[in-house]
């Protein structure tokens, strides 16, 4: 099968779950037999025709490049709607362009860069499409469906609430610089680091007083603006609606994205080629402290401040048989009377995963967003580790609720009372590692790329 890829980009240019469950899956179809090639929004620069051309491959994918491809906004936000709806300067542009490589399938991960001109062309040469969710760009411009309050967004207010959101977004000098080949190759240099930290830390002060301040801060009104954000979530809806298939990588995404658009479906859990099945037999002893884990940003949306609240109240009751470790963030927090029972260790290494694993009795995944997957889950359950997980979370379609783990509401009280439960019941605990480790492990990057090969097929015809 020809299957053509339409990606952010590369590592390391481009990095994150996105980026690399594409580049793994990839990797995998090729040693299928398939032939994989990769298209992605490169470079703007206005010296230069809008093009696609062929760049040097990368682990034997083919790769191209689009040359003045639309804004990639990331994770900086949407700064003016218009200049992401724009129309291809060139007609033939993606005509010309499935015409020499004639794939059977494109398999796109992200909605960014590309004008919704490449889905009418490729259906127009009986091309399929399938698109997998990684997020929730196109119906968030901000990607993760969290206000200016930092709370889950249920009602963007026909776009007003868009321009809260996307106020300190990134501007389009900006964004054309860092779509640069200049920014390409620097990216990594100390000095260049240095500048996008300044430039995050400097927007995420402006967006922690935004939320403090909200109820005292009046958004000016932009009518023209709004209508802008209300056709931009148009623009996108429409390009899904055009998929012959959409890729959901848990339920909980399904949910979402369902509330706008309705096409074929089939929810498929992801995973990468660093998942290996090294699931073993841990000892839960009573007479020791709950070894608790949580491994991410020590954020609001992730859950941490809510976590420790609900690890706080359990001191209050007197359950004090517990110690929380938190690994992957350099910044801590003050602590008080949880000093005793909370250690940071800081950044880790992938290949540090089953050494911290072996430490840990449970892990928590506490998250306040609609969090698309969490590849951490899948982490701990490829090493025998049960899991608390919030509804939010969805990874939990892989946990069997009292079985291999705990699923509960993200509030104070519930995720306290699992991990009271945890403490208390640490035969339990021992019985849901024992089912994760005697249970099917389907986790593995082969046995993904078949179910997707699956859904090709079901879409493509079988070749």
């Amino acid at each position: 099968m020809i299957i053509l890829h339409y990606s952010l980009g590369l590592p390391p240019y481009r990095s994150g779950g996105l980026t690399k469950y594409s580049v793994d899956l990839m990797s995998e179809q090729l040693q299928q037999g398939h032939q994989v090639y990769l298209l992605y929004p490169g470079q703007i620069n206005p010296f230069q025709k809008q093009k696609i051309i062929k760049n040097q491959a990368y682990n034997n994918i083919q790769v191209y490049e689009l040359i003045n491809p639309l804004p990639v906004a990331l994770l900086g936000g949407v700064f003016r709607p218009a200049n992401f709806m724009e129309e291809p300067k060139v007609s033939s542009l993606y005509s010309d362009f499935f015409m020499s490589l004639k794939p059977d399938v494109i398999h796109m991960h992200t909605l960014m860069g590309i004008h919704s001109e490449f889905i009418e062309h490729a259906r127009k040469n009986g091309i399929k499409l399938i698109f997998s969710t990684h997020d929730y760009y196109g119906i968030c411009p901000k990607v993760n469906l969290l206000d200016v309050k930092g709370e889950i967004c249920e009602d963007f207010e026909s776009g007003q609430k868009c321009i809260s959101c996307n106020v300190n977004s990134y501007s389009k000098s900006l964004i054309t610089v860092m779509q640069s080949h200049l920014y390409k190759n620097f990216k990594n240099s100390p000095s260049i680091k240095k500048l996008r930290a300044f430039k995050k830390n400097d927007i995420k002060d402006v967006e922690e007083q935004q939320s403090i301040n909200h109820e005292h801060v009046e958004v000016k009104k932009d009518l023209v603006l709004a209508e802008e954000f209300q056709q931009l979530r148009n623009y996108y809806m429409n390009m899904l609606s055009m998929m012959d298939m959409v890729h959901f990588n848990s339920e909980v995404t399904k949910n979402e994205y369902e509330k706008y658009v309705n096409v074929e479906n089939e929810i498929v859990s992801i995973t990468h080629k660093d998942i290996k099945d090294q699931r073993k037999i841990k000892e839960y002893n009573s007479d020791k402290p709950l070894q608790i884990g949580f491994l991410g940003p020590i954020e609001k949306y992730k859950g941490f401040p809510l976590l420790r609240k609900s690890l706080k109240n359990l001191l209050k009751e007197q359950e004090i048989d517990w110690h929380l470790h938190v690994y992957g963030n350099d910044r801590v927090v003050q602590l008080d009377e949880d000093c005793d029972y909370v250690s940071f260790h800081g950044r880790y290494e992938h290949e540090e995963l089953p050494n911290i694993f072996e430490k840990i009795d449970i892990l928590i995944l506490p998250s306040l967003w609609k969090e698309t997957f969490g590849f951490i889950g899948l982490e701990a359950l490829s090493n025998g580790v049960p899991t608390i997980v919030t509804t939010y979370v969805g990874f939990k379609d892989l946990v069997d609720n009292h079985n291999t783990g705990l699923v509960v509401e993200p509030n104070e009280d519930e995720i306290g009372k699992g991990i009271k439960y945890a403490i208390h019941n640490r035969d339990k605990l021992a019985v849901w590692n024992k089912n994760i480790c005697t249970g099917t492990f389907n986790s593995i990057m082969k046995d993904h790329s078949q179910s997707l090969e699956v859904l090709y097929e079901k879409i493509v015809g079988e070749k």
